[in-house]
């Protein structure tokens, strides 16, 4: 039998899960406020990037500390902690797979902004001259593929937001189901 990591005589899991069940709902509200108004980018762009790569880190911290209980525990073959690892691997991979598709939009984003405060990005017609074409030629494929990247981060975040919810409901049940019941 492995022996288990603890703090305090608690098993580290019990410390550890509390890690992603706040950061990835934060990473989530900021990651919708950077993609839905534009003015705040800014503000919480560096917030949301640096969650992009904490969240996934404190997700695999409750995964190892979980697994090291269950196994201290004898229960890692019962169905309900098996349920409730694979909502913990599957938010993990949710949050690995959405760390390049959030550093590429937000870096397309630094782009258009970029052009546009050389006034590259602006509209056919307007700016010096009235030119009939953007002095950025970038800017309207730009555009289309922000927006994608924006819709892929958009689903990755609602993954994460329910995993995270699943993961936390089914080890919460788990928990306090015998003192409730009794």
């Amino acid at each position: 039998m492995n022996p288990m990591t603890t703090f305090l005589d608690l098993p580290v899991h019990a410390l550890a899960v509390h890690a992603p069940v706040v950061l990835v709902p934060l990473l989530a509200l900021l990651a919708l406020v950077y993609l839905f108004v534009p003015p705040l980018r800014r503000t919480v762009g560096w917030a949301v990037a640096i969650l992009t790569l904490i969240a996934p880190a404190a997700v695999y911290g409750a995964i190892w500390s979980g697994d090291q209980l269950a196994d201290f525990a004898g229960l890692s073959g019962r169905d309900d902690v098996v349920a409730h690892r694979g909502y913990g691997y599957r938010l993990l991979w949710i949050l690995i797979g959405l760390v390049p598709v959030w550093w590429l939009f937000a870096g397309l984003d630094r782009g258009r902004r970029s052009a546009a405060a050389r006034g590259g990005d602006a509209p056919a017609g307007e700016g010096d001259g009235g030119s009939a074409a953007s002095e950025d030629p970038a800017a309207k494929g730009r555009r289309v593929v922000m927006v994608v990247f924006g819709l892929i981060a958009l689903v990755l975040l609602a993954l994460a937001a329910w995993m995270v919810f699943e993961a936390w409901h089914s080890g919460a049940d788990m928990r306090w189901a015998d003192y409730l019941n009794s």
